[in-house]
C-alpha cells in the first residue's frame, strides 16, 4: 500500500513546473531506456542527426528503476536528477523526435555564471533548482558568455543539468 503522506510530502510545485516545462519544450517527447548504470536508469531520445556520423540526444538519468531495456516512457513520467541535450558519435538505433527550438516560456529563465574549470562552465537558476553545465570545445571558457538563458544552454548540446537536492 502506498504512503500518500509520503507521496505530498515529496511534492514540490517547482519542480513539477520545471519537469512540465522541460517536456513542453522538446514537444513532449518518448523516451527509451538505454541501460542502468550505478543506480540510476539512462533514458534517451534521438533528436536529430548532423550531416557527420553524429547525432544529438536528450538524455534523461533517473534512480534506476525496474522497467526493462528499450522500455519507452515519456519525458513528463520521468523524474529525472540529470537532463542532457549531447551530440555523440554513438548511433543508437531510435526513432528521430522532432521539435521546433523556440525563445520563450519557462525555459527562457536566465542563468549566471558561477565556476569555469578547464572543461567546463557552470551557472546557476534562480527560477528553478537546477544547476547547468557547458561542456567546453576547442574555445574554452570563451565559448560561452556570463549570463545565458536555460535555452540557450540546452541548444548547444554540450549540456548537463543537474536537479539540486
Amino acid at each position: 500500500m502506498e504512503d500518500y503522506g509520503q507521496l505530498l510530502d515529496d511534492f514540490d510545485p517547482k519542480k513539477e513546473a520545471m519537469y512540465n516545462a522541460f517536456h513542453e519544450y522538446f514537444n513532449r517527447p518518448i523516451m527509451t531506456k538505454i541501460k542502468d548504470v550505478n543506480g540510476y536508469s539512462m533514458y534517451m531520445s534521438k533528436t536529430y542527426c548532423l550531416l557527420t556520423n553524429e547525432c544529438r540526444y536528450i538524455i534523461v538519468f533517473i534512480k534506476q528503476d525496474s522497467m526493462p531495456i528499450f522500455s519507452k516512457e515519456s519525458l513528463l513520467n520521468l523524474r529525472w536528477d540529470s537532463l542532457q541535450t549531447r551530440t555523440l558519435i554513438d548511433q543508437h538505433k531510435l526513432p528521430a523526435h522532432g521539435y521546433q527550438p523556440k525563445s520563450i516560456g519557462p525555459l527562457s529563465a536566465h542563468i549566471d555564471r558561477k565556476e569555469i574549470k578547464p572543461e567546463c562552465s557552470i551557472y546557476s537558476c534562480d527560477i528553478f533548482p537546477i544547476s547547468v553545465t557547458l561542456l567546453h570545445g576547442k574555445g574554452g571558457a570563451s565559448e560561452y558568455q556570463q549570463k545565458g538563458t536555460i535555452i540557450a544552454a540546452l541548444e548547444t548540446y554540450n549540456t548537463i543539468i543537474v536537479l539540486n537536492s
